[in-house]
């Protein structure tokens, strides 16, 4: 996978994190990994597809979907994984990766995003042919962000 890829991803996910929740978000590290997808207490799902194909998966604690639901909210809540607070999170991760794909777009990569699907409980796992994955993780006040992202260029013809 190309590093400007994932680089597409660095700046949003701390651009639309530092605006919506008004709180920073700070890089710890990016790692390779397997191309199974195991996912964290809560994780939402985008489907990339056009130049490149591919998922980006967004994973979080349940207190850290908590913190952050509460935070999106105004107030705090009790129960974040209703419809409303699904929504949010499922929103969050949809505004990093529209920003991500306008920056794959100018770098010559025009893609699409698919709506955010959202997954629960932990460990849940999908296995793709994508190959690898890069793991990206980020740290805020309100918990660790992780990005699994596998992106490849189509072999589809114009």
């Amino acid at each position: 996978m190309k590093e400007q890829y994932v680089n597409s991803f660095l700046a949003p996910a701390k651009l639309v994190w530092e605006k919506e929740l008004k709180h920073g978000l700070d890089f710890s590290k990016a790692e390779l990994v397997s191309h199974q997808y195991t996912t964290e207490d809560v994780t939402t799902i985008i489907g990339i597809s056009g130049k490149l194909e591919g998922n980006v998966l967004y994973g979080m604690s349940v207190d850290t979907a908590r913190r952050i639901v509460s935070t999106m909210m105004g107030e705090e809540v009790k129960v974040w994984n209703d419809d409303l607070g699904l929504s949010a999170l499922g929103e969050l991760a949809n505004m990093i990766t529209g920003n991500a794909a306008t920056r794959l777009s100018q770098l010559g990569f025009p893609c699409q995003i698919s709506p955010p699907v959202m997954i629960e409980p932990a460990g849940s796992r999908f296995t793709t042919s994508q190959g690898p994955q890069i793991l990206v993780t980020f740290t805020s006040g309100l918990g660790d962000l992780r990005v699994r992202i596998s992106l490849k260029e189509s072999q589809k013809k114009d």
